[in-house]
């Protein structure tokens, strides 16, 4: 079952075309994201103190119906898993029934100095897999 995070969109997140500009979509995404791994210890601090940072490496966003000021969202995050130390988020923003976008981001594990993982630490996979497992993933 996806996360959800529920958000309301803000005066300033809007356009001279009144509808949410395209941009904060991607800060939506990172909400509910963190969000979503704070719960389970995986946010970009808690990664940190666990000396591994977790940089976007690839991100989509297909826009369907536009959101407007004062509108209630809905940020559903989900995940995919992966047989590398990749992190992989899918996203769908919703109104009330109505699908507005949906997106993803691509994350890779790396140690403090950028260096690239093949394998999720030990230290983080049993986190990582209750996370998965919330998800129903």
């Amino acid at each position: 079952m996806p996360h959800e995070t529920h958000l309301k969109v803000r005066f300033y997140e809007v356009d001279p075309y009144q509808v949410a500009w395209h941009g904060h979509y991607i800060s939506w995404f990172e909400v509910a994201r963190n969000e979503l791994a704070s719960r389970f210890g995986l946010d970009p601090m808690q990664l940190k103190e666990a000396g591994l940072m977790a940089p976007v490496v690839d991100l989509t966003c297909k826009f369907k119906l536009p959101a407007r000021y004062n509108d209630e969202v809905i940020i559903q995050t989900t995940m995919q898993r992966s047989e590398t130390a990749k992190l992989i988020f899918h996203y769908t923003v919703i109104r009330d029934t109505e699908v507005l976008a949906e997106g993803s981001t691509t994350h890779v594990l790396t140690d403090l100095k950028g260096m690239m993982l093949y394998k999720v630490p030990p230290a983080v996979q049993g986190r990582l897999e209750e996370m998965m497992t919330s998800l129903g993933v």
